[in-house]
């Protein structure tokens, strides 16, 4: 079964690299057949992985690696923070465990969406890739070997990069697009044109040599400001990453600075340290409390606008994926962006723009829908809300009335 020829809405949980780089005890995917019976618990019946490509695939030298050192994330990670990603340096086994991941998601009939974020290791393949034939070239050895295997049973499509064309550690597009910049400007003409001509090329090359499986490239916030004309003529699906965080509500309240931007240490006087006067670096989780009630104070206030934001952007991605005849949906969304597994944080905003979506996109005949970018066993808070999620899925799936819409 692909994507295109779903008879049932899926409900899917974007499991990024997480999936692969949390192998270890604690970290939520020890093991597999434990984290796929939790997510159908769930009501889930597909997710988004990171299947990564450019190490699954020979490198440009023709060289087979079978294990790679992967540092620890960045950010939240320093601190222990749940996150996506790893929180420690440890060794993955691309291609082993993403053989027996399918198969475990066949066993449990859970569909799969591949993806890449083309992580780097402690060996930057990434940073090898040349142009869009060694993008062809990793994803098509990748389905060869799934194929070999007889892995592709539950792959119901290719997103051959995560939102184009900011998503990734794409070196060679981050290079071409840097070169091609208007300062001031976000996206000037020559950059859409460079990036639409480099992913066309690939999703032909990949069509042609894989008929029948639905090729895409997931969008970024860029996709729904500054190119919605986007032609999806080579696209099988469109998945359209949205998030309210991106109708302003949290400018106010210090979002990007402590929670958006991973939470850099800031410098502060301390009154409350006793003998020690003067300026001190702190984790910047000091704030999290204050910052958590503000945050939820802006959803509140702002809850009408940003249900009507969030439905204008539903739409306008519904009537594009008529006007291409593509089936269209969100991995991704829809509350803020980043947020953390926290004491002091809590989980309130995320869910209600969960539940909004959810109605949205089933309003709007959505084909697939995620409850946010954090349905992850290591985001445990939430995670362990089975009933919560039971909700959310009903919805999208359309086991459950889609009430409040």
């Amino acid at each position: 079964m692909r994507i295109d020829r779903m008879t049932e809405p899926l409900a899917i949980a974007m499991w990024d690299s997480s999936w692969l780089r949390r192998r270890y005890a604690g970290g939520g995917f020890e093991d597999y057949g434990k984290a796929l019976d939790e997510l159908t618990e769930r009501g889930y019946n597909a997710v988004r992985i990171d299947a990564y490509p450019h190490m699954v695939a020979a490198a440009p030298d023709g060289t087979n690696s079978e294990r790679f050192l992967d540092p620890a994330g960045f950010g939240f990670h320093w601190y222990g923070f749940a996150q996506w990603g790893s929180q420690w340096t440890v060794y993955i086994y691309p291609k082993r465990d993403l053989a027996d991941f399918l198969k475990k998601c066949e066993e449990r009939h859970i569909y799969v969406l591949l993806s890449t974020w083309l992580k780097p290791t402690a060996e930057p393949r990434n940073e090898w890739l040349e142009g869009p034939e060694d993008l062809i070239r990793v994803w098509d050895e990748t389905l060869r070997f799934l194929d070999e295997k007889g892995c592709l049973t539950q792959v119901i499509g290719v997103d051959v990069s995560n939102e184009i064309p900011f998503g990734t550690c794409n070196r060679w597009m981050r290079d071409h697009m840097r070169e091609a910049e208007t300062p001031g400007m976000h996206l000037n003409e020559a950059q859409k044109e460079l990036y639409t001509a480099y992913y066309n090329r690939v999703l032909r090359s990949l069509r042609e040599r894989w008929p029948g499986m639905p090729f895409a490239a997931s969008q970024s916030s860029a996709f729904f400001h500054e190119n919605r004309e986007l032609d999806l003529t080579d696209y099988g699906f469109l998945d359209a990453h949205l998030w309210a965080e991106f109708f302003g509500f949290l400018k106010e309240t210090g979002y990007r600075d402590a929670i958006g931007q991973f939470g850099a240490n800031v410098m502060i006087k301390d009154k409350n340290a006793g003998t020690y006067w003067g300026p001190r670096i702190m984790p910047p989780d000091i704030r999290f409390e204050k910052l958590n009630e503000e945050i939820w104070e802006a959803w509140v206030k702002n809850r009408a606008m940003l249900t009507e934001k969030l439905e204008e952007g539903i739409a306008f991605i519904a009537d594009k994926g008529k006007r291409f005849g593509i089936p269209v949906g969100n991995t991704e969304g829809w509350g803020s962006v980043m947020w953390a597994e926290h004491p002091m944080l809590g989980w309130d905003m995320i869910k209600e723009a969960g539940l909004i979506a959810a109605r949205l996109g089933r309003k709007y005949g959505y084909a697939f829908n995620c409850q946010s970018n954090f349905c992850e066993p290591q985001f445990a808070s939430l995670w362990r809300d089975v009933e919560y999620h039971r909700k959310v899925t009903g919805i999208i799936r359309g086991t459950q009335a889609p009430a409040g819409t």
